[in-house]
């Protein structure tokens, strides 16, 4: 009897821990993303594929172009050694501008424009320490 009611328990156990542990899974697996800078990405473009993935770089001078009417923002992330073409569309942080440090995260197209669906700017002057 002892035996049938320790058995009883463990698979119970482990059905609830492993359903628990699949919704965790799927929950997280949303959310991950491979994280390449340009010249890393260009270099791996093939095998990025269609997954979501992240690429950080600086917004490359004079490459800014915007459609206020469809909220559709185009720019060149430039690497050391390479570039690529980016379309956002949504509205974008404030601090965005040419020259400035940006990830972007999303998937590239058949046509090689990454297409992104998240605009992260980084605000270099707000944490840098202050030097007396």
């Amino acid at each position: 009897m002892k035996t049938k009611t320790i058995m009883k328990i463990m698979i119970s156990v482990l059905v609830i821990g492993g359903g628990v542990g699949y919704f965790m899974f799927q929950a997280m697996q949303s959310s991950w993303a491979y994280y390449y800078s340009v010249d890393d990405f260009v270099a791996n473009s093939a095998a990025a594929g269609s997954n979501s993935l992240r690429i950080a770089g600086r917004v490359k001078e004079n490459s800014v172009a915007r459609d206020v009417q469809k909220i559709q923002l185009s720019f060149i992330l430039a690497g050391a050694k390479n570039e690529v073409p980016v379309q956002f569309k949504g509205s974008t942080p404030d601090n965005f501008d040419e020259g400035r440090e940006v990830v972007v995260e999303g998937s590239l197209d058949a046509t090689g424009v990454f297409q992104a669906n998240t605009l992260l700017t980084k605000c270099e002057s707000k944490y840098k320490a202050k030097v007396k």
